[in-house]
């Protein structure tokens, strides 16, 4: 009965392997307000294109074309706006929407930006650049 044990073998395999997988229907951790004319958002893997209305998730880059530009809003109503040939990989947004303090960080690898804090603006800000770190606390 050696196929047997594969069939087991292969079961726990996939069981592992999709418990590792993160996952694609994570809560939208803000919104495109505006794509002019185009830009990607990139998660997992997975390319598409950014429209307005779209939402962004944590984990997920978001990259521009030469004349490219995209708006952003978070639910604390933090803004950033994406400059042309820009990648911008929204790494963390922690929000409680009973509590004036969150987390937000950004890994900036590319082009220009500009961040906007929201309603959780005494919370912790960390923007990572190829050149430095900027921290930002209350």
């Amino acid at each position: 009965m050696p196929s047997h044990n594969w069939i087991q073998v292969l079961t726990l395999a996939i069981l592992f392997a999709l418990q590792a997988t993160p996952s694609l229907a994570q809560e939208a951790i803000g919104r495109a307000t505006s794509v002019r004319p185009q830009a990607d958002g990139i998660r997992s893997g997975n390319t598409r294109a950014l429209s307005g209305g779209a939402d962004v998730y944590s984990q997920e880059t978001v990259r521009t074309g030469t004349s490219g530009q995209a708006d952003l809003r978070f639910q604390d109503n933090s803004n950033l706006s994406v400059g042309p040939q820009s990648t911008i990989r929204l790494d963390k947004f922690v929000y409680d929407p009973n509590k004036s303090a969150g987390s937000v960080a950004i890994q900036a690898t590319r082009g220009s930006f500009r961040f906007v804090t929201g309603s959780q603006g005494g919370g912790t800000h960390q923007i990572k650049t190829p050149y430095g770190t900027l921290g930002v606390r209350g």
